[in-house]
């Protein structure tokens, strides 16, 4: 789901409620409130924290003027070729603009130039995001460098695959600026509330093709910590958490999608296992959903149908209220059955440790909470298996330690000459209590990315700061999105 990066903050917040938000999300101001900056697509902030237009590159005034080594307008040399595209599928190459707005050189559209994962920035994954629009429409915007915002693919219903930028550059398309520059953003034209119609059989098998093709390239996992929708995408600070997207959302079909893949979700350890995997039967697992419309704010329970999620509740019944979170509901009211309500869902392929066993129901350690659900639903069977691997808690005499959102390096890891601004490591408001554990595939390093301007001018730009080798995080599925920790502050335990 796309983002305008807009070109003033009045703008910005004009338009927020209208453009920003896609149309289910304006339908529920109580869990959706009107998207801040820092969570559109290009997720660049500056040294404090604060979201990065290109005015604010260097303090509040713009870049001065002076001539480009990248004239503007120019094509990027660099534009995607059918070298993007797997062998067997149709694909057709639509460039992102990659040109100047304004004399500023900071001032461009519609991504950065780099040269993954050759120059250190890993691709870990990718990211599936839906259009909320037509295939015209989301090109048109890819190609308007006005729009800054772009993704690496797109694919339409017939399973074509349009190749908007090279997976070797940055896409603005995750609103976290750390995950864009480890990940392939890939878009599929269609709309979350209508998902079980718009995303179709040759949708779902390019998309599958592409991302296993996309993984023997560069090296990534095929599990749902590394394919990932945009829902699943933290909040890179508190201020961006409310209005993350949530897209794909409830009907991308998660086990056919993974199956695909080659990839299914299979059960790794017996009915005792400390963790489990989310896999509720496709065809049976049709809970309530509902949308909300944006101007009369009626809500409507839109038509059963097959999802990819269970609800969590804060005990072990059918009439305890859903789990909440602080984010989107401010005031301590319980999640909802909300499209866009993200508070109280785990996914398809998601894996927690498990807290707590009552009868039929499971508790998994999420957000902090314990959320609980049924571990079988009839007549669908079980809604979980059982899983090994290993999962973090807090080290040892440690009451509590902080969550993060990214993975930045501390600032003794940037340049002495103050050439990059240093990125504040900023905890989000959530907290992992002694006792709890969370699952996760293994420690990453810290990085921070650094793309300023179109023409590379000010000293060190378009490099990245890496962090030493004991400056390092732990991904975590930590409630519907993932999360960071440092390794410093967990001890990690291989579950059997």
């Amino acid at each position: 789901m796309r983002r305008l990066r807009l070109g003033s903050i009045a703008a910005a917040l004009a338009l927020a409620a209208s453009v920003l938000v896609p149309a289910a999300a304006q339908a529920n101001p109580a869990s959706a409130p009107a998207v801040p900056l820092a969570s559109l697509s290009s997720g660049k902030t500056d040294a404090a924290g604060n979201p990065l237009d290109h005015w604010a590159t260097r303090g509040a005034a713009p870049l001065a003027a002076s001539p480009l080594t990248t004239p503007a307008g120019s094509a990027a040399p660099d534009d995607p070729t059918m070298a993007d595209c797997p062998p067997g599928l149709h694909c057709v190459i639509v460039p992102a603009a990659y040109r100047l707005n304004s004399a500023d050189p900071s001032d461009y559209g519609n991504y950065d130039k780099a040269n993954r994962p050759a120059d250190g920035n890993k691709i870990t994954g990718v990211v599936i995001h839906d259009t909320e629009g037509t295939l015209q429409s989301a090109l048109a915007e890819f190609q308007n460098p006005l729009a800054y915002v772009s993704a690496h693919y797109v694919i339409d219903s017939d399973g074509t695959i349009y190749i908007v930028v090279s997976p070797h550059n940055i896409g603005w398309q995750a609103g976290n600026w750390y995950l864009n520059v480890h990940t392939v953003g890939i878009e599929h034209v269609g709309h979350a509330i209508s998902g079980a119609t718009d995303y179709t059989s040759a949708m779902y098998n390019s998309s599958a093709t592409l991302v296993r093709w996309l993984s023997s390239n560069y090296g990534f996992s095929l599990d749902r910590q590394h394919v990932i929708g945009h829902d699943n995408v933290p909040g890179p600070t508190q201020i961006s958490v409310a209005g993350m997207h949530w897209d794909p959302a409830a009907f991308w079909n998660w086990d056919r999608y993974m199956a695909l893949m080659g990839a299914p979700i299979r059960p790794t350890a017996g009915p005792e296992a400390k963790l489990v995997t989310i896999t509720p039967n496709w065809a049976t697992n049709q809970p309530v959903v509902t949308s909300c419309d944006s101007t009369t704010h009626v809500c409507t329970t839109l038509p059963r149908q097959s999802a990819n999620f269970v609800y969590l509740r804060q005990a072990p019944s059918e009439t305890a209220p859903l789990l909440t979170d602080l984010a989107i509901h401010s005031d301590g009211s319980p999640g909802t059955t909300h499209i866009d309500d993200w508070s109280a869902t785990a996914d398809y392929g998601q894996t927690f440790a498990i807290a707590d066993r009552q009868g039929p129901w499971l508790a998994i350690w999420y957000g902090g909470q314990k959320g609980w659900f049924r571990q079988f639903n009839l007549p669908g069977g079980f809604t979980v298996m059982g899983s090994s691997g290993q999962f973090i808690t807090p080290r040892a005499g440690l009451t509590s330690i902080p969550v993060y959102g990214r993975a930045y390096p501390a600032a003794s890891a940037y340049p002495a000459d103050g050439s990059i601004p240093v990125q504040s490591v900023v905890p989000l408001n959530y907290t992992i209590a002694a006792g709890q554990s969370y699952s996760t595939t293994g420690a990453v390093g810290s990085d921070y990315g650094y793309y300023w301007t179109i023409d590379s001018r000010l000293p060190n730009d378009h490099t990245t700061v890496f962090g030493p080798a004991s400056d390092r995080y732990y991904p975590i599925q930590f409630n519907h999105r993932l999360a960071y920790v440092k390794a410093s502050d967990v001890q990690m335990i291989g579950a059997r």
